[in-house]
């Protein structure tokens, strides 16, 4: 994805939650989230004692309406997530824009959009961090599993840290995923 530095997580939930410590989103602190979204992102930033704040979507693809996000935006905001839906990229240099006028990070979902591009760039590249999950559901599946990109070395380290530190499934829900595939 044009990122320096990619870590595998157990699924792309957990990836967004390391981005969320990564990023050390604390109780209060607020996300900007699309209205139509999975119901795995705002749990990860209720997770957190953060709350996800809604901002309407566009009608044509679903994705977060930029003109309503500064509205949005209060002196708690720490993020702006940008949501690629169903393989669209969102307005994310409008969103870039917005981020950088207000000093906060863009934390990208690029769960169901891998392979898409904007001006050349991959999704997943476009943003300070980001996430992608490989679950069976997604474009490319491993049936479970999810990785964080990024490219700014602090945000880099502090992954590593929080990967290094998850622990690994059971032997038990190992064996019943294996199950699954046969």
């Amino acid at each position: 994805t044009k990122t320096e530095h990619a870590f595998s997580f157990g699924a792309g939930r957990m990836a967004l939650y390391a981005i969320l410590q990564a990023l050390e989103i604390k109780e209060d602190d607020e996300i900007i989230i699309p209205a139509y979204t999975c119901v795995v992102v705002p749990n990860a930033i209720q997770y957190l004692d953060a709350k996800p704040i809604y901002v309407d979507i566009e009608s044509q693809f679903f994705n977060i309406d930029v003109s309503k996000i500064e509205l949005a935006i209060t002196s708690k905001t720490k993020a702006l997530y940008a949501q690629h839906t169903f393989g669209v990229p969102c307005d994310i240099k409008t969103i870039r824009k917005i981020a950088d006028r207000h000093g906060l990070y863009v934390i990208e979902d690029a769960a169901h959009a891998l392979g898409s591009v904007v001006d050349g760039v991959p999704v997943g590249a476009l943003s300070d961090v980001a996430f992608f999950s490989t679950d069976h559901t997604k474009t490319i599946s491993t049936h479970v599993g999810g990785m964080a990109v990024t490219n700014n070395p602090v945000l880099a380290e502090k992954l590593r840290i929080i990967q290094q530190s998850s622990p690994f499934l059971s032997g038990f829900v190992t064996r019943k995923i294996l199950l699954t595939f046969m």
